[in-house]
């Protein structure tokens, strides 16, 4: 016989009881059985643990150290068994989420939901590509954008935004009420890295107006970009609603009348697993509140 963790409790309730015909009862199985049990548990270390005291059984001086060894082993396996629940709950009520667009209001959103919802925590995943994080152990919601809408059993259309040409107030053309995309055939652009959705959007854009952009410096941070163009380096793609703090300050937004330049902001989520209760709060809330809090944060009104 090995030396279990079953043997061990039957032995720990055996030295508490002093009595076998007690412990069994307490144990719920046979006197036979817990007796069969502790011979072999004596056999398996090579000493005797118990010693007869009247109609009552007393620990040895090896069952006495068995005993404290034990209680530590059954101390510790209980302060796991509660770490373990701990953990349990917190993934219980944690949403994952992958951020792929609108990355500078979901701070604020996210803010607005915990007041609703104090319980509830967040991870935040930002991956340049959805296949970045198949590896991660469970996303539940996907913020993406793209081109076209994206309305199926698993996913919908959160807002449908303009997307502008943001540059310096000096530049000749920032004064205009709108501009052809193809007067910037020559210009300087500064744009999101490659791979990420919104520049494989305005790419497709420039090449509607007949160009690859001249890129000279790349970023993926909204308030980097806004001071590369107040410094007069370029001009740069900028989502109407969703980037509403790039303009201003001596950087102008212009709306680009041709090509007509627009993304789409969706939620989706796993058609094969079911989302856990936080995760269908969230979704709900982004479905109900999202668009309404976009338009609020950036002062214009979107359409889906």
């Amino acid at each position: 016989m090995k030396l279990t963790l079953l043997a061990l409790t039957y032995f720990q309730k055996t030295a508490e009881l002093q009595h076998l015909t007690h412990a069994a009862k307490a144990l719920h199985i046979s006197q036979p059985s817990l007796s069969h049990t502790i011979k072999m548990l004596e056999q398996e270390l090579g000493v005797p643990l118990f010693r007869r005291s009247g109609r009552n059984i007393v620990l040895t001086k090896y069952g006495e150290i068995l005993l404290n060894h034990t209680n530590r082993i059954m101390s510790e396996l209980k302060h796991a068994q509660k770490e373990l629940e701990d953990a349990k709950e917190a993934q219980d009520m944690t949403v994952t989420i992958s951020i792929f667009a609108a990355s500078m209001i979901i701070p604020a959103f996210l803010t607005e939901f915990k007041k609703e919802h104090p319980h509830i925590r967040f991870e935040i995943i930002q991956q340049r590509e959805r296949q970045e994080i198949n590896h991660h152990s469970r996303v539940d919601l996907y913020l993406s954008s793209s081109i076209n809408p994206i309305d199926t059993d698993h996913s919908i259309t959160l807002l449908k935004e303009d997307i502008l040409l943001a540059m310096p107030d000096t530049n000749p053309l920032a004064s205009h009420a709108s501009v052809n995309l193809v007067d910037f055939e020559k210009a300087d652009f500064i744009t999101l890295q490659q791979g990420v959705a919104l520049r494989n959007i305005t790419d497709f854009y420039c090449k509607m107006a007949g160009f690859s952009p001249h890129v000279i410096l790349e970023s993926d941070n909204p308030g980097t970009v806004r001071e590369f163009i107040k410094a007069g380096l370029g001009v740069s793609f900028a989502p109407r609603i969703t980037w509403y703090g790039v303009g201003g300050d001596h950087v102008a937004l212009v709306p680009i009348a041709t090509p007509s330049c627009q993304r789409y902001i969706s939620l989706s989520w796993d058609e094969n697993t079911p989302l856990t209760p936080p995760a269908e709060e969230l979704k709900n809330y982004f479905i109900k509140n999202f668009k309404r809090f976009a338009d609020t944060c950036a002062g214009v009104n979107s359409t889906v």
